[in-house]
């Protein structure tokens, strides 16, 4: 019977890990794709975006399903799926950083951050759903 009930508890926190997300590194993150980016402008570098804001989406099977919008200021600025990351080229200055998830299968999930950014600073932030399942933006650096 103690080898039963042992039996159960390990399954069941291998479960709740197994459903947690793991970070990717920028080196194995894959670019999101053209079709998914809604507004061009902040991929692409000039003198006056010269602050930058990273974000990357963990890796796992928790919400693989489901693709995540990222919102700037209210604009829609892509969808990030599994694996991903983007760098964002903004104008120094003060932003709302917004992620909506939805759809389909997917629970209608938002969660947001303000952040300021000053000439060449870049901050990073990562999408994740750590084991209690709640999806999550949170800053990195």
């Amino acid at each position: 019977m103690k080898n039963v009930a042992a039996l159960a508890i390990a399954a069941a926190v291998l479960s709740l890990a197994g459903c947690s997300t793991v970070p990717v590194t920028e080196a194995q993150a894959k670019p999101v794709p053209s079709e998914r980016v809604y507004l061009p402008q902040y991929f692409q570098k000039s003198a006056e975006r010269s602050a930058t804001i990273y974000i990357s989406r963990d890796k796992g099977y928790s919400g693989s399903g489901c693709s995540h919008d990222i919102y700037l200021n209210n604009e829609k600025v892509m969808a990030i799926r599994q694996s991903e990351a983007a760098t964002l080229h903004v104008v120094p200055g003060a932003y709302f950083l917004k992620l909506e998830t939805g759809g389909g299968l997917c629970p209608n999930i938002s969660t947001s951050q303000n952040m300021t950014l000053g000439a060449g600073e870049r901050q990073v932030y990562r999408v994740l759903i750590p084991s209690d399942g709640n999806l999550r933006l949170t800053r990195d650096q």
